[in-house]
C-alpha cells in the first residue's frame, strides 16, 4: 500500500471515530442503561406496536383507532427493518444516534476528498447534524427524516465516488442510496432529492463538460435504481398524501393552498438562526412558549379555530457557522485575488478550482432552500406549487433540512480557508 493510500485511510479513519465520539456525547445520557428516549411521534409504546405489526404481519399494518380499523403498507424501509430486529429499548434510544453519525460520516468522507481538514469537517457535523431541526427533530420523533439524512448523504459521497472513479458501479449505488431514502420519507427525500441531482449534474459538468451522453450515462442508471427501489413504493404514499391535502385542505384551491403550506417558515423568524429560543421554544412549553406563526391554521385570527401554531423543533445555528458560511461565499466570489494565499498553504489551481465551483453550488442550494422554507410567506413557492408532485407534499418548512446541510457544508469551507490563510501567514511571518 502506498503512503498516499495510507494516509487516506488513516484520514477516513479519523472522520469515523470522530463522529463516533461526537454521537456518544450527545447521546451521553443514554449509556447508563436506566433511561429511554421521550420522543412523541416514535416513543416507546409506537414502536413496540410497530415491531409486533412488522413480526406478525410483515409489511402489513393494521391500526384500531378509527372505528372499523384501517389497514396500510408499512415501506420496506431500514428503520422498520431495524424497528422488527433489534430490541426494542436498543432501537428507540439509539436509532437517532446510529443515523446522525452515520450522515456526518458519509458527508465528512465527502468533504475530505476535496482537501478539507478534520477540524474543518468536524465543524460541518456539528452545524449540519447537532444543531437546529436536524438533532432537535428528535423531539417529534420523525425517525423516518433522520434515515432520509444518513441516504441522502450516502448518495453525495456515493456521487462524488462516480465522478472521481468514472464509475457505473458507484452510479447504480448512488440511485439506490436514493432509493432507499424515499422508502424513509418521500416528501423530505423529494425535496433533497432535486439538490440532489442538480449537485449531480454540476459535478459531472465540473469534470466531464456539458457532454450530454456521460450525462445520461451516469443519471440515468441512478434515476433507474432509485426506482425499481421506491418507486411503486413512493407513487402509493404521494397518491395517499394527495388525498389528504384533498380531503383535509377542503375542496377550494385557496383551502388546498392553505393546507399544504402551514408549515412555512415566517421569514422574519429566521432571527431564530441565530437567537436560540426568541420565538419561544416550542408549542405548549411552560417555561418559553413558541409565540411564532409557523403551522398556524387558515383564518386562526377571526375564528380561534385550529391551531394559534405548532412547533417542536428549533432552528438555532448560530453568529459564528453563519458568518463562516457567508464568509465563504464571499471568499471564492473574489476568486484570483486570494489564489495567492490558498495555494501558499498547500492547495493547487484545480482543488481551488473545485472549492470554488463547491462554495457557490452549496451556497446558492442554502439560498434557495431558504426561500423555499418561507413558503406561503413569499412568491417563490406559489410558482413550484403548481408543478407534479409539489402540490401533494405538505409544509415547505421541510426544506430546511437541505438549508441545514449546505449551511454545514459552507462552515467547513469557511473554517478551513481561514485556517490555510492563518498557516500561511505564520510561515511568511517565519
Amino acid at each position: 500500500m502506498s503512503n498516499g493510500m495510507i494516509t487516506k485511510l488513516r484520514s477516513s479513519i479519523g472522520v469515523v471515530c470522530m463522529f463516533l465520539v461526537l454521537a456518544l456525547l450527545l447521546f451521553n445520557s443514554l449509556l447508563s442503561g436506566n433511561t429511554v428516549l421521550f420522543s412523541t411521534d416514535n416513543n416507546l409504546g409506537q414502536n413496540a406496536a410497530f415491531q409486533y405489526a412488522l413480526r406478525s404481519g410483515g409489511f402489513m399494518n393494521w391500526g384500531d383507532s378509527p372505528l372499523v380499523g384501517s389497514g396500510g403498507i408499512m415501506p420496506p424501509s431500514l428503520t422498520f427493518i431495524l424497528n422488527e430486529k433489534l430490541p426494542i429499548i436498543f432501537f428507540t434510544n439509539w436509532i437517532h444516534a446510529v443515523y446522525i453519525a452515520g450522515a456526518a460520516i458519509f458527508l465528512g468522507l465527502f468533504l475530505r476528498r476535496n482537501g478539507l481538514g478534520l477540524l474543518a469537517i468536524l465543524m460541518m457535523g456539528l452545524v449540519a447534524f447537532c444543531l437546529s431541526t436536524n438533532l432537535t427533530l428528535i423531539y417529534s420523533g420523525h425517525t423516518g427524516k433522520y434515515g432520509v439524512l444518513f441516504f441522502m448523504m450516502l448518495a453525495l459521497w456515493c456521487i462524488q465516488k462516480t465522478i472521481n472513479n468514472d464509475s457505473l458501479a458507484w452510479a447504480i449505488l448512488s440511485g439506490g442510496a436514493l432509493g432507499m431514502a424515499l422508502l424513509e420519507q418521500q416528501d423530505v427525500a423529494l425535496f433533497m432529492g432535486l439538490f440532489w441531482a442538480a449537485y449531480a449534474i454540476h459535478a459531472i459538468v465540473r469534470e466531464k463538460g456539458w457532454d450530454w451522453l456521460y450525462l445520461a450515462k451516469r443519471l440515468v442508471p441512478m434515476a433507474c435504481m432509485a426506482l425499481w427501489i421506491a418507486g411503486s413504493v413512493s407513487l402509493l404514499q404521494l397518491q395517499f398524501q394527495t388525498k389528504d391535502v384533498g380531503v383535509a385542505g377542503g375542496e377550494t384551491a385557496e383551502a388546498k393552498w392553505e393546507f399544504a403550506t402551514q408549515w412555512s417558515q415566517a421569514p422574519d423568524e429566521s432571527i431564530g438562526f441565530i437567537a436560540p429560543g426568541y420565538m419561544g421554544w416550542r408549542s405548549g412549553e411552560p417555561e418559553a412558549p413558541y409565540w411564532g406563526r409557523m403551522g398556524r391554521s387558515a383564518g386562526w385570527e377571526k375564528t380561534g379555530q385550529g391551531f394559534m401554531n405548532f412547533k417542536l423543533d428549533d432552528w438555532y445555528i448560530g453568529a459564528i457557522p453563519i458568518v463562516l458560511a457567508l464568509f465563504a461565499v464571499v471568499f471564492v466570489w473574489k476568486g484570483r485575488q486570494v489564489i495567492t494565499s490558498i495555494t501558499a498553504s498547500g492547495v493547487d489551481g484545480q482543488d481551488w478550482r473545485i472549492w470554488r465551483l463547491e462554495v457557490l453550488f452549496w451556497g446558492g442550494a442554502a439560498f434557495l432552500s431558504l426561500l423555499l422554507a418561507f413558503g406561503k410567506y413569499i412568491p417563490l413557492y406559489a410558482l413550484i406549487y403548481h408543478f407534479p408532485i409539489i402540490s401533494s407534499i405538505r409544509n415547505p418548512v421541510k426544506f430546511l433540512h437541505v438549508f441545514q446541510v449546505a449551511m454545514g457544508i459552507l462552515a467547513a469551507y469557511g473554517l478551513e480557508a481561514v485556517i490555510r490563510i492563518s498557516q500561511a501567514e505564520t510561515r511568511d511571518l517565519k
